[in-house]
């Protein structure tokens, strides 16, 4: 499965909508952020999704 349709079934699955792109960033900082789970100190995924609805 790639990364698209694992992000459309696991985050993003929204019945009225076509998700046309999708981009994994990853981030470091210094500052520690309590409310987001991370992999390590200062290290956390972001998705960025792009999608369209259909009529």
């Amino acid at each position: 499965m790639n990364a698209k349709s694992a992000i459309n079934k696991e985050i993003f699955a929204p019945h009225d909508e076509r998700m046309l792109g999708a981009v994994q960033v990853k981030r470091r900082t210094k500052k520690k952020i309590p409310f987001l789970a991370t992999g390590g100190q200062g290290e956390y995924l972001t998705y960025i999704c792009l999608s369209v609805m259909l009529y």
